[in-house]
This record gives structure tokens, C-alpha cells and sequence, in this order.
């Protein structure tokens, strides 16, 4: 009996304790608005769950980071954790003396600490906790969770602005983006990844900030929020110049429209302080960065609004916003003869060149990289495939519109697609209000259709070819959407879909060459493995510059020079050496230290009855000519004479079709072991193709070559300084 009451008792005091969490639950239910929060909430998790798994999928090949920057970014986050929670503060004095032979790699003078650091602190707080994970598996894994609070920032941001429906088809098409995909999928630990979902949790605090309910205590502990935002942007990035002064300039245009109030100022005074506090503390940037262009904007634009605070205290607000448009005029002529002064620094030549994209040609080194070419409307149809129809109409709907957020979105959209059609690497900053854009335009059209569903009585013959107009728009729409992003797996063989760019090995694993899904190159693997194997500790490896950070992180051998790109000048030098006759080449070898060479060539065997060997020019075999550009712009600074181009270019400046003399005179054409050969197709006419040939070349000794002729795509061969 006392077991029974016991019992008893027992299930009563479950029962209810179950009734109150009934009940909370229940409340909570309510509150949170049913099947309005739910509903949501669903549709978000499905956005979610694409962006996760289309992320993952080149784990198949092994949790690798991918191209050449995120190695840097894993090596710095490797050196902070070897030294624990100290190395965050001995970051500004790290030295790397595996790159850029002899004098070694500034890193904190080199990179902004922010991946590294987050990278870092995330691994010392798991370990702290006794949860031990692999440092690769960690560092591929990262972008994929990037990627993902990107969704869910972006979410919310186009939720506050535009509203629930929008912001869900904004995160449907922003999770199945062909230009957030290209780099936020895991093993792409680079600045990008990051700094997005930061930038629009910077945006999203800030509108929040200066709304005209907000209360001035809660305006300037969101603006301090957005200052610390934009700070660890700008700590991450070296865009970051984009959305701090993008949040300058849309302050100070809410002032010129006549739109002040004072959670503005109470707002800005603290986000500026805590962004300058932050960059100025950023190694690479340090104190002067006050100076430039960047911050002293920022600057203006505060006594703008300060201005503004004082006049519409005491003057009418006609007057005062008459007045203010006259000073707003005064404040851009004085920061115009700020920088023609001097007092006010400008960026650098690479970022100026991206709002002058004439200025480029003199960055040849920048021009040489595919990423940082001019887009055409092929690379942006293919970075934002069918939405990129939508963009426009979603700009005119946002400024019929005209609230101050609808205004920021329309700015962000107009800067940031200018930007994307001046550097193709751009175009992922844009994807998410290209994707906002398009959802905001599509939800419209929807809405639109769903009004004209319902047939009413009298309707002309007019009328309804017009309602069925609407109705058919978004639907098209729809259909063109969901066939570009099908995989080619599922029937798509028109466009090569986000989804099938997600689903490819790493740069490296696929030998740097765009091979496409499942394809695996091992040459690259197999020659850093063999270098970290084989060669001496006191070798150093001189090779073009893309390859320097696999040949010093990867391989752990000491390289020349690399992806850095911080002298210009040593780059050209390689470039000279490798284009030179071999006496100029082993003289500057020598001079510079270097003990072996690295090439590297993509060659395609032949393939049938009617094709012949040829080189498929994604490796030397082509860079060959922006080494020659780089080599001849800073010439005259090295005391070398310009080589001649068109002995070697030929009259046609036709890089795969080279000279004689490139193959006969210069040390790269000579260690390029597929030489050219003249020859006969089935019908007769004469076609070039390209033959293995043992190199024999004086002072270069081959060492090793990743595959045997004819059994590979790619090939890295390895020679030995001998003479």
C-alpha cells in the first residue's frame, strides 16, 4: 500500500508538471502566432537544409581546402593556435620564413586577422571544453557554416525591410546561388565567407538603429552593435570598404532627403567610434588608416549630421534641409581637396580600380588572375542565372516604395551590381540582394497573379487575356528558375548549374583545372607529397607565383615567391628568369637562392582515331604570357632589358600559338616537355600537336614529374638547379 501511494503521488507530480509544459508550450504557441510562425519557420529550415548539403558535397573528396588563399588563412590560424590563447596577441609579430625566401612573410602586416582568429578561437574554445577535432576538418567545415548564417542573416534583414514573404523567397534563391555556392562551400576558408553574413548583420542593426520608434538609449546600443559589426568586417576583409563607407554615405543621404531625427546621431557617434577603434587596431592598417578616404568619410559625414542636429533644433525643417543640401555640396568639395592635398589618403590602386576599371591595365599582376577580370553578361547570367532578370524591377519596387530601408536595399543593389560587372570576384558580395531583389520581385508577381485567379462576372475579352498575363509571368519565371538550377545529372544540359559547381573536388585535388564533377587529378597531391618528402630543408623551390602557397604551406617547402602577391618586383624577376635564355635564368636563380624549379602543364592526350596531343592551356603553357607582361612592366626597375615580345608572341600576340623561339630560347619553353609538332589530320589539313620529349636542358636537372606522358590532364615536373 505505501509502494502504491508512493506511486501514486509520483504520477500526479509528472502529470503535472507535464500539464505546465502543456501549457507554457501552448502559450508559447500562441504568442508566436501559429501557423503564421510555423508556416515560416518551415520554409526557412528548407532554405537551410539546401544550403547546408549543396555546400557539403565535396566532401566526397575529403575534407580539403580549396584554390590558394584559405591555405594562408588555415596556416596563420594554425601558427595562433600552436602558441594558445597567446597567439592572438603575438599575431603582429608572426613571421613565415617558408615564403618569400630570404627575408620571410609579415603575416600581421600581411592579412586581416579575422578568419584566422575566428578559425582559431573556435578550435582553442572546442579543445578547451575537451572536444578535440581535426584542424582541416574544422577550417573545410567553416565556410559551409558561413554559408548557412548567411541564410538565416539575410532572412532576416530582407524580413525587416520588405517583409516574411520576400525574405523566404530571397533565402530559397540566395541557398541555391551559383555566386554564393562558388564561395561558401566547404573547404573555401577565405575572407568572403565570413564577411558576408557580418556585413548583413551590420545592415540589419543599423536600419534597426535609426528607426524613428526606436528610443535613443536603444539606437546607441545598436549602433554601438553595428560599429563592432562593421569593425570585424573590416577586420576580415579587405572589402571592407565597401559596406562601411556604403553606411556613410546612406546616413548622410537620409540627411539630404530631409529625413533627420535624432536616433541618427545618437546612432552614428557610437558606430563610428567602435569601427575606427577596431581597424585602427588591425596590424595592417594600424593608426594611419584614420587618414584615408575610408574613415574620414565617416568623419564628414558625422558633422553632417551633427550640422543637421543643430539646425533642426533651431530653424524650420524647410529651411534647414535647403541649408543642408547647400552644405552637403561644401562637404564633398572639401574632401576633394582633402585628397588632392594629400591630407586624405585613397585606397589602394586595386581597390580604386574597381569603381575605374581603366585603371587596371596598369595592375597587370591583378589583370592576370581570371577573378579580378571585367564580368560579361555571360559570367553574370552564369553567377546569377534567371533572377538577374528580376534585379531591375525589384529596384523600381523598392524606390516606388521609398522607406529609409528601401532606400538602403536600392543603394546596396546599385553599388553592389556596379561593382560586380567591374571584378568578376564580386559577384559574391552581390548575391544576396541580387537574391533579395529577385525574391522581393517574384513575391510581388505572385501576389499580383493571386488576385487575378478569381474570374469575375462581365469580364471583357481584354481583361482576360490580360489576367491571364499576369497569372502566366511569374510562372514562367518559376519554370526558367527551377530549370537552370537543375543538376545535369537530372536531365539539364544547357547551363552548368550552381548545384554542379558545388558538387566538385578541391582545387588541388583536381590539379587546378575546372575537370567538373567526380573528375580527380592527383599530380598536384603527388608532387607536394613528394616535396615534403624528398627535398632537403634548405631547398627552395622557385615557381610562378599561383602556386607559391601550396609549395610553402602544402608541401612545407620554401618558396620564392607566392599568392601574396607584396613584391611585385620578385615576381617579375621569376617571370624574367623563366622567359629568358637558361644562362639569364640559372644567373638569376642563383641570385635569388633558388635550388629547384616548379612548372606546371595541362595536356590532353589524344582522344581518337582523328585527334593528336595538345596543350590545353590552363597551366604555364598560357601564363607564360602574363609572366612576360609582369616581367616587361617592372624590367627597367630590376636594371634588366625589356624582353621582346614580339619574337616570341609572334605578329598574331597569339599566347597559344608561340614562336619557335619561345621553345628553343627561353628556359620555360625548353622545360615544357610537350614540344610542338606539325602535322596531318585525316583530311589533310595541317594542325599543330604536341609530343613528349625528354627535356635535356642545361643547368635543369628533372626530378620528378607527377604522371607519365599521355596518362594525365595535368603535370607538375620538378627540376633541379645544376648548373
Amino acid at each position: 500500500m505505501v509502494l502504491l501511494g508512493f506511486f501514486q503521488k509520483m504520477a500526479r507530480s509528472v502529470g503535472a508538471i507535464l500539464g505546465r509544459v502543456s501549457g507554457a508550450l501552448t502559450s508559447l504557441d500562441r504568442r508566436v502566432g501559429g501557423k503564421e510562425f510555423y508556416m515560416p519557420l518551415s520554409v526557412l529550415l528548407i532554405a537551410v537544409t539546401v544550403t547546408f548539403v549543396s555546400r557539403s558535397l565535396p566532401a566526397r573528396w575529403g575534407f580539403l581546402l580549396s584554390e590558394f588563399d584559405p591555405w594562408w588563412h588555415f596556416k596563420v590560424g594554425n601558427m595562433i593556435i600552436e602558441r594558445g590563447w597567446a597567439g592572438f596577441f603575438e599575431f603582429a609579430g608572426l613571421v613565415d620564413y617558408k615564403s618569400w625566401y630570404p627575408t620571410g612573410l609579415s603575416i600581421g602586416k600581411t592579412f586581416y586577422p579575422g578568419v584566422s582568429f575566428t578559425f582559431a578561437f573556435i578550435y582553442l574554445t572546442l579543445s578547451s571544453l575537451g572536444i578535440n577535432v581535426d584542424p582541416m576538418e574544422l577550417a573545410a567545415t567553416l565556410p559551409v557554416v558561413y554559408g548557412v548564417l548567411a541564410i538565416i542573416v539575410t532572412f532576416v534583414l530582407a524580413r525587416y525591410v520588405l517583409g516574411t514573404g520576400p525574405a523566404l523567397a530571397s533565402t530559397l534563391l540566395l541557398s541555391i546561388s551559383y555566386a554564393h555556392i562558388s564561395r561558401t562551400h566547404l573547404g573555401w576558408l577565405d575572407d568572403e565567407a565570413l564577411a558576408i553574413p557580418l556585413m548583413h548583420a551590420a545592415f540589419l542593426t543599423y536600419l534597426a538603429s535609426i528607426n524613428e520608434k526606436r528610443s535613443v538609449r536603444g539606437a546607441v546600443i545598436l549602433g554601438l552593435l553595428t560599429g563592432l559589426l562593421l569593425g570585424y568586417t573590416g577586420a576580415t576583409w579587405g572589402a571592407h570598404r565597401f559596406p562601411i563607407m556604403m553606411v556613410f554615405l546612406f546616413t548622410a543621404l537620409l540627411v539630404f532627403m530631409g529625413r533627420y531625427r535624432a536616433q541618427i546621431l545618437a546612432s552614428f557617434i557610437p558606430l563610428l567610434a567602435s569601427t575606427t577603434l577596431i581597424l585602427i587596431s588591425v596590424p595592417k592598417l594600424g593608426l594611419s588608416y584614420i587618414l584615408e578616404v575610408t574613415l574620414l568619410s565617416g568623419y564628414l559625414a558625422m558633422a553632417y549630421v551633427a550640422i543637421a542636429a543643430v539646425l533642426y533644433r533651431y530653424w524650420d525643417i524647410r529651411r534647414a534641409v535647403i541649408t543642408l543640401r547647400g552644405i552637403a555640396l561644401g562637404l564633398v568639395l572639401l574632401s576633394v581637396g582633402l585628397v588632392v592635398a594629400a591630407v586624405a589618403d585613397l585606397p589602394g590602386l586595386k581597390f580604386l580600380s574597381v569603381m575605374f576599371p581603366q585603371l587596371r591595365g596598369e595592375l597587370v599582376i591583378i589583370s592576370s588572375v581570371a577573378e579580378n577580370q571585367a564580368a560579361t553578361w555571360s559570367t553574370l547570367f552564369n553567377d546569377f542565372g534567371p533572377t538577374l532578370i528580376l534585379v531591375p524591377f525589384g529596384i523600381f519596387l523598392l524606390l516606388r516604395r521609398a522607406g529609409d530601408g528601401d532606400i538602403f536595399l536600392a543603394l546596396y543593389a546599385v553599388l553592389s551590381l556596379y561593382f560586380a560587372s567591374s571584378l568578376v570576384r564580386l559577384a559574391l558580395p552581390t548575391s544576396p540582394i541580387a537574391a533579395i531583389l529577385a525574391g522581393f520581385a517574384l513575391t510581388e508577381m505572385l501576389v499580383l497573379a493571386s488576385r487575378n485567379l478569381v474570374p469575375h462576372r462581365g469580364l471583357k475579352l481584354r481583361k482576360m487575356g490580360e489576367r491571364r498575363f499576369l497569372i502566366a509571368v511569374p510562372l514562367v519565371m518559376m519554370m526558367l528558375i527551377s530549370a537552370h538550377y537543375l543538376p545535369q545529372a537530372m536531365g539539364n544540359s544547357w547551363a552548368f548549374s550552381s548545384l554542379d559547381a558545388a558538387y566538385s573536388p578541391s582545387t588541388i585535388t583536381s590539379a587546378s583545372l575546372p575537370t567538373g564533377r567526380g573528375v580527380v587529378l592527383s599530380d598536384w597531391l603527388r608532387a607536394v607529397e613528394w616535396m615534403r618528402n624528398n627535398l632537403p630543408d634548405n631547398a627552395v623551390v622557385a615557381a610562378w607565383w599561383d602556386y607559391g602557397d601550396w609549395i610553402s604551406i602544402v608541401a612545407n617547402k620554401t618558396s620564392l615567391v607566392d599568392n601574396t602577391t607584396i613584391d611585385n618586383l620578385k615576381i617579375a624577376k621569376v617571370g624574367y628568369a623563366l622567359l629568358s635564355p637558361t644562362n639569364v635564368s640559372l644567373r638569376i636563380f642563383k641570385e635569388m637562392g633558388a635550388t629547384h624549379v616548379l612548372i606546371f602543364i595541362s595536356h590532353r592526350p589524344q582522344t581518337g582515331a582523328g585527334d593528336f596531343p595538345r596543350l590545353i592551356y590552363y597551366g604555364d603553357e598560357s601564363k607564360w604570357f602574363w609572366m612576360l607582361r609582369i616581367a616587361n612592366q617592372h624590367a627597367r626597375d630590376l636594371g634588366l632589358k625589356p624582353i621582346d615580345e614580339v619574337s616570341l608572341l609572334g605578329p598574331n600576340r597569339d599566347p597559344t600559338n608561340p614562336t619557335d623561339k619561345f621553345w628553343t630560347d627561353t628556359t620555360l619553353g625548353q622545360l615544357i616537355p610537350f614540344k610542338p609538332r606539325q602535322t596531318s589530320d585525316q583530311f589533310g589539313n595541317i594542325v599543330t600537336a604536341h609530343y613528349y620529349e625528354e627535356p635535356n636542358v642545361q643547368g635543369y636537372r628533372l626530378v620528378f614529374s607527377s604522371s607519365q606522358p599521355y596518362t594525365s590532364l595535368a603535370y607538375v615536373y620538378i627540376y633541379e638547379i645544376t648548373g
